[in-house]
């Protein structure tokens, strides 16, 4: 397996930046447990801060039109 994974990597440029970053991130959150455990509880925040925002002040905001792109100043 760490055979083929290494075959991958080392083919060439892209492939190894993309092995990189997928293992980097994999590792990071497996490794450190705890760490992933805070992330999500801040994220699980983030959201749900972002929900009561949204509840209370509608969707979008004036300085937004419907889909989410900047209004023309008029």
């Amino acid at each position: 397996m760490i055979n083929k994974i290494l075959e991958i990597a080392f083919s060439g440029f892209f492939p190894f930046l993309g092995m990189t970053i997928l293992l980097n991130g994999f590792a990071y959150f497996a490794v450190n447990g705890i760490l992933r455990i805070v992330h999500e509880i801040f994220r699980f925040w983030l959201r749900f801060m972002r929900m009561l925002m949204v509840r209370k002040h509608g969707w979008p905001p004036p300085h937004l039109d419907a889909d989410g792109d900047w209004k023309p100043n008029s």
